[in-house]
C-alpha cells in the first residue's frame, strides 16, 4: 500500500525543501543558544532549582527577560 501511494508522489522537491528548512532552523537555534549574549539568561535560569522554593517560576519571568 505504501509503495502504491509513493508511486503517485510527483513532488520530488518537497522532501529536499523540508530538509533544507530543518537544517536552517536547527543552525539558527544552535547559534542563538550558544551566543554569549544569552549566557546571563541561562545562568540565572540554571539557579532556579537552588533558590527559595516559595518563589514561583512565574514570578521570575519578569526578572529573567
Amino acid at each position: 500500500m505504501k509503495q502504491e501511494v509513493l508511486k503517485h508522489f510527483d513532488v520530488p522537491w518537497l522532501p529536499l525543501t523540508a530538509l533544507v528548512l530543518f537544517v536552517v532552523c536547527f543552525a539558527a537555534y544552535t547559534y542563538w543558544t550558544y551566543r554569549k549574549a544569552n549566557r546571563p539568561h541561562f545562568e540565572s535560569v540554571s539557579r532556579i532549582p537552588l533558590e527559595d522554593p516559595s518563589i514561583k517560576t512565574n514570578d521570575l519571568q519578569g526578572k529573567i527577560s
